[in-house]
């Protein structure tokens, strides 16, 4: 409904929340650290999940232990975050977490 923002922030791995329901007075309504380093998100149409991804750029990416490499997914009640998943890119040898895209929609039944 266009009416919050998730935005990221790489070097402190926190995720906040802003409603827009004033454009021009957002304000910061929730926030969660989500790992090291976060990247991307991206948000259900239905508003229900989000999900987090890691690498800005493997050579802007943070070093050692905190170069964390995941996927993960949570559930969004309207005031908590609860986390459902996590995939660990380093220990399934799948690279560098970065963008996601979430586009389809849901389908309505078409009637006969």
């Amino acid at each position: 409904d266009a009416s919050s923002l998730w935005v990221n922030t790489f070097m402190d791995g926190t995720a906040r929340l802003f409603d827009l329901s004033d454009p021009e007075a957002p304000k910061q309504v929730y926030a969660k650290k989500i790992g090291a380093q976060v990247n991307m998100v991206s948000q259900s149409w239905d508003g229900k999940r989000v999900y987090f991804t890691t690498s800005l750029l493997a050579n802007w990416d943070k070093k050692d232990a905190d170069n964390e490499q995941f996927l993960k997914g949570y559930s969004w009640d309207g005031k908590e975050l609860t986390q459902d998943f996590v995939v660990d890119f380093h220990k399934e040898g799948l690279g560098r977490a970065h963008h996601m895209k979430f586009t389809a929609r849901a389908q309505k039944a078409e009637l006969p």
